[in-house]
């Protein structure tokens, strides 16, 4: 169903009226240009709303757009998804497992083996 519009008298277009007062003066708010309309055509009933929201559209025709303040966007620390560990930091070399089982089987048992190199890396952080 549409509905009819309603016959204004006379010819005032609140959205043109609306246009040509930011055309003057793009620095006016939307009420001030309410009251402004409100002035020049005293004869005409204005909605507010609807001219707040005329207001509105009529400032974007005209490409005119508050300045907001930029936010600035920071990238976020990456996380470390569940998953394997990568491969640099649990890799060893093989060479290196032989020899830390040779040893481990000269010393006797593990608990020992890694007490001797604990004592070694103390030695070596003191001299």
């Amino acid at each position: 169903m549409v509905m009819a519009k309603k016959k204004t008298s006379g010819n005032f277009v609140m959205s043109q009226a609306i246009l040509e007062l930011l055309q003057e003066d793009s620095t006016l708010s939307g009420k001030e240009v309410c009251e402004e309309l409100k002035k020049r055509y005293p004869g005409e009933k204005i909605n507010e709303n609807s001219a707040l929201v005329a207001f509105s559209n009529a400032r974007q025709k005209l490409g005119l757009r508050k300045s907001r303040s930029k936010s600035v966007r920071r990238a976020k620390p990456a996380t470390r998804g569940v998953g394997r560990p990568p491969k640099s930091a649990g890799s060893v070399d093989l060479n290196a497992l032989q020899a830390a089982r040779n040893f481990v089987a000269e010393v006797g048992d593990a608990d020992k083996a890694i007490a001797a190199v604990r004592e070694l890396s103390t030695l070596q952080l003191n001299s």
